[in-house]
């Protein structure tokens, strides 16, 4: 059997690097568009109500020192990519996020350094984005079981052979995570790109199919979310970029 499910993904993979896609340019545009306005300044940015910054061009999450959230961070992994890739990252960027507040940051001289570190680095970002869409079947797979599994691949495969295909995969990916990780739940219930793919049926084209479930789940977590969090206020926001996928 593990035989077989490897196997399985060794045929899946080239199905989800190649086919008839817009380029990756235009994906790594477009979620730069829907994360920073295609906007310098807002690479580096603070959500009112959160304990992180967001940074470049998929708005990677950075917690301080002794901050956990829910939410997987991504800006850490991001580094270690682009030094695999022989990019010199200044030393201060290896840590932890250096402030603990907006405001904080907002007046650190080291700030400017680091929005140029990003602009420089946007096709690396872009980059990092497509491999952890990549890494993301198989990781979904391994979460299922069997039933579950056949019916991911099938909606994956039915999504993956549109032409805006790979950039729904990829943006949602990074939009709301793979759906994997445990935490990235409330009241036991997901929203990422697994729980989309599962929700999915085939009344709808597959474009139309996983935007009508995405909103069902986004909407349900913002139903189950801690109301201190006003999340209700982002929802709109969330939905002008499903938008996009159409």
């Amino acid at each position: 059997m593990a035989y077989r499910f490897g196997a399985l993904i060794g045929l899946l993979i080239p199905l989800f690097l190649t086919g008839g896609d817009i380029s990756k340019e235009r994906i790594a545009y477009q979620i730069y568009r829907n994360e920073c306005a295609a906007k310098a300044q807002n690479l580096i940015h603070w959500n009112s109500g959160e304990n992180f910054p967001s940074l470049g061009i998929g708005h990677f999450i950075w917690y301080p020192e002794g901050v956990e959230e829910r939410f997987a961070e991504s800006f850490p992994a991001l580094i270690r990519f682009m030094e695999v890739k022989g990019v010199t990252v200044p030393a201060w960027l290896k840590g932890a996020a250096p402030w603990h507040a907006a405001l904080q940051m907002q007046h650190d001289a080291r700030v400017p350094e680091l929005r140029a570190f990003l602009q420089r680095t946007m096709d690396l970002q872009a980059a990092f984005m497509e491999k952890r869409a990549d890494d993301a079947l198989p990781a979904m797979l391994r979460h299922l079981p069997p039933k579950a599994r056949t019916t991911l691949l099938h909606n994956y495969r039915r999504l993956r052979g549109t032409a805006q295909g790979r950039y729904i995969l990829v943006d949602y990916r990074n939009f709301k995570g793979d759906g994997t990780n445990p935490r990235e739940r409330y009241r036991g219930e997901g929203w990422g790109l697994m729980q989309v793919l599962l929700c999915m049926s085939d009344t709808l084209p597959p474009e139309k199919a996983f935007v009508k479930c995405a909103r069902k789940l986004l909407k349900r977590r913002v139903a189950n979310a801690p109301p201190a969090r006003h999340e209700e206020r982002w929802l709109q926001g969330w939905f002008n970029r499903l938008n996009t996928y159409l």
